[in-house]
C-alpha cells in the first residue's frame, strides 16, 4: 500500500451488481415472473442469508425448461430485428438483476489461470446433458477475507460434480472452487451481491494467494475517479476526495488519501495522521511509511 499511486484495473469477472431492470427476455415469461416475485418476497439484500430461501425457486426454473425458452425467445427476436441487442455481454445473459442479485446465464468456455475465490452466494446449476465438474479447496483459519496475505495457502478438500437438472449451493464461506472446463458448458447463476471485500486469486500449482481484486465494481469505479482526480490536480475535488477517505472499502480509502497528497499537503498530513488509527492494518501501515516520508522531506526541504 505504501507504493506509488498506480492506474487501478478493473478486476477479472468482478461480482458486483448494480440495480437495472430486467432483461427484455425475462419480461413475458411466467416462470420467471414468478421466480422474480419470489425474490422481492423473500430476498433482503441487507440480510444475505435471506438468499437461500430461493433455493426451490431457482431449482424449479432449472427443471421446468425456462432457460431453453429464453434463449428461443432471444434466438427470435434477433432474427426479427437486426437492431436487437438484448441484455447481453461477452459470456453471459442477465435475466434478471435487483438490489443485491442477479439471476443469468454463463458461458464457461475456457478455465481460469487462477482459483478464484467467491466473495458472494451462489447457486449453479450445469443446462444441457453434460455436468459440471469442480475441485474444491478449504479456506484455511488464518484466511481474513479483508486483509490480504500472500502467505495463505488453500487446503485441498476433494472434488465433486453436479449433474444435468442438479444445483450447486456454494459454500462462499469455507470453500472455494474450481471449475473443470474441457468444452464449453451453459451454466445457469444466481448470485447474490457480494458480501465480502475481496476476491482473492490463488496459484495453482503452490495454492498460495497471489493477489486480492475489490469484489465490487464501484470500489474500482472509485479508486479510478480518485486516480483521475490525482491526475487533474484541481483543488475543487479536495472535499469529493475528504468524503471518500471515510469510505467503507479500505482500498477506497487509501486511494482517497494518496490523492489528497497530490493536490494538498497539509490535508494530507492530516489525513495521515487520522489513517494511523485506522481499522485495517495495512491502511495503518501505508499511512506510517507515507507520513514519515512526508515528514522528512520536510525537514529536508525547510
Amino acid at each position: 500500500m505504501n507504493q506509488p499511486i498506480q492506474a487501478p484495473t478493473l478486476p477479472p469477472g468482478a461480482a458486483a451488481l448494480a440495480e437495472a431492470p430486467a432483461a427484455p427476455a425475462a419480461s413475458a415469461l411466467p416462470e420467471l415472473s414468478r421466480f422474480r416475485e419470489a425474490v422481492e418476497r423473500r430476498f433482503r439484500a441487507e440480510s444475505p442469508d435471506t438468499f437461500w430461501s430461493l433455493e426451490e425457486a431457482f431449482r424449479q426454473l432449472v427443471v421446468d425448461g425456462t432457460f431453453a425458452a429464453v434463449f428461443n425467445r432471444e434466438l427470435r427476436r434477433l432474427l426479427d430485428d437486426p437492431c436487437y441487442m438484448g441484455n447481453w455481454r461477452a459470456n453471459q445473459i442477465v435475466l434478471n438483476r435487483g438490489r443485491g442479485h442477479v439471476l443469468s446465464i454463463w458461458l464457461f468456455d475456457q478455465p481460469r489461470r487462477y482459483i478464484h475465490s467467491t466473495p458472494y452466494y451462489g447457486m449453479f446449476a450445469p443446462l444441457g446433458a453434460e455436468s459440471l465438474y469442480y475441485d474444491v479447496y478449504r479456506l484455511p483459519e488464518n484466511y481474513r477475507n479483508a486483509q490480504f496475505d500472500p502467505e495463505v495457502r488453500l487446503e485441498p478438500a476433494g472434488s465433486g460434480f453436479t449433474a444435468p437438472g442438479g444445483v450447486l449451493l456454494l459454500d462462499s464461506d469455507r470453500y472455494v472452487y474450481d471449475f473443470k472446463v474441457e468444452r464449453p458448458l451453459a451454466v445457469a447463476k444466481f448470485s447474490s451481491a457480494a458480501y465480502q471485500t475481496l476476491e482473492w486469486l490463488f496459484e495453482r500449482d503452490t495454492l498460495r494467494a497471489w493477489q486480492a481484486n475489490d469484489s465490487e465494481l464501484v470500489s474500482t469505479q472509485l479508486r479510478v475517479a480518485a486516480y483521475i482526480l490525482g491526475r487533474l490536480a484541481d483543488a475543487s475535488s479536495l472535499e469529493a476526495l475528504d468524503s471518500l477517505s471515510d469510505h467503507r472499502n479500505h482500498s477506497v480509502r487509501w486511494a482517497a488519501v494518496q490523492t489528497i497528497a497530490r493536490l494538498d499537503r497539509e490535508a494530507a498530513l492530516q489525513r495521515l495522521r487520522q489513517a494511523l488509527d485506522d481499522p485495517h492494518p495495512h491502511l495503518r501501515r501505508a499511512a506510517a511509511g507515507s507520513l514519515r516520508r512526508l515528514q522528512t522531506n520536510t525537514r529536508t526541504t525547510g
